[in-house]
């Protein structure tokens, strides 16, 4: 696919729903040693320009679930038709570096929301790590 140029000023992002939160801090100890996962979905409406991104992010100690979230960020998209082509069943196939690009946006923006929300926890010292977009989509494409 060949693939458009991304432009910023097309993408809003118009909502921010924090689904589901759970955070039970007994799990852990003065070291924060956990493991830390995060899993996607992506959705879309082409007839309105929206895509929506699913994030499920997950932090376990000694195999205990920490901190789940559940953020869903809803997107409009100006001329969203120039980021797919259809497929022969007639479906439409986004471009990894417009999918990686919402996913950046997403991830980053849980970054700070988690962080916020852990503030009157143990973990508020917990930043979440960095995590490649791309990598995020080649470990779903390999699954």
């Amino acid at each position: 696919m060949a693939e458009n140029p991304i432009i910023p000023e097309k993408i809003k992002l118009f909502n921010i729903e924090v689904v589901n939160t759970y955070i039970n801090d007994d799990t852990i100890n003065d070291n924060l040693n956990l493991e830390f996962s995060v899993a996607h979905n992506t959705k879309h409406n082409l007839k309105n320009e929206r895509v929506k991104i699913e994030l499920f992010i997950n932090l376990l100690s000694h195999e205990e679930i920490g901190v789940k979230f559940h953020i869903d960020f809803h997107f409009v998209i100006e001329d969203l038709s120039d980021q797919y082509n259809l497929n022969k069943d007639n479906i439409p196939v986004f471009s990894h570096h417009f999918i990686a690009t919402l996913l950046g946006i997403s991830f980053s923006t849980a970054r700070g929301l988690i962080f916020q929300q852990l503030q009157d926890t143990k973990f508020k010292t917990m930043i979440l790590p960095i995590v490649s977009p791309y990598k995020m989509l080649t470990s779903r494409d390999s699954e």
